[in-house]
């Protein structure tokens, strides 16, 4: 009597391990596939990163040409004109 009384101790033990080991693969596989998912996000944040810093140095660009042709084209009004020189 008690050797099935471990017999079936020992199936019961089996099966709670099976069990178990079947959750940790279920675990590991979904880790895993978390894991592809953060890798693939982050490299679309690096590429958006890029593409910000590439626009941010651009826009900089584009003002400093925006003062520089403002500079020179503050000398040209400041002249006065013909029409305005003349009396009326």
């Amino acid at each position: 009597m008690q050797m099935n009384q471990l017999q079936s101790e020992l199936r019961l033990a089996r099966s709670l391990i099976a069990e178990r080991d079947s959750e940790i693969q279920r675990v590991r596989t979904t880790n895993n596939q978390y894991v592809e998912e953060n890798e693939r996000l982050r490299a679309i944040l690096g590429e958006w990163s890029t593409r910000a810093a590439k626009l941010e140095r651009a826009l900089e660009a584009e003002r400093m040409s925006n003062l520089e042709s403002q500079k020179k084209a503050l000398p040209v009004r400041s002249q006065p004109t013909r029409e305005s020189a003349e009396p009326t």
